[in-house]
């Protein structure tokens, strides 16, 4: 179960894919929102 779970975590990958400050900020929202999901 942790293994499925880290490997999700590591799809994520660990840089932005986006320039644009607020696109930023919305795809970080949607990172932490996935990362709490899997948490739960």
């Amino acid at each position: 179960m942790i293994e499925t779970k880290m490997h999700c975590i590591k799809l994520l990958g660990d840089k932005l894919t986006v320039r644009n400050f607020q696109s930023q900020v919305n795809e970080i929202h949607a990172r932490v929102a996935v990362l709490n999901k899997f948490t739960e």
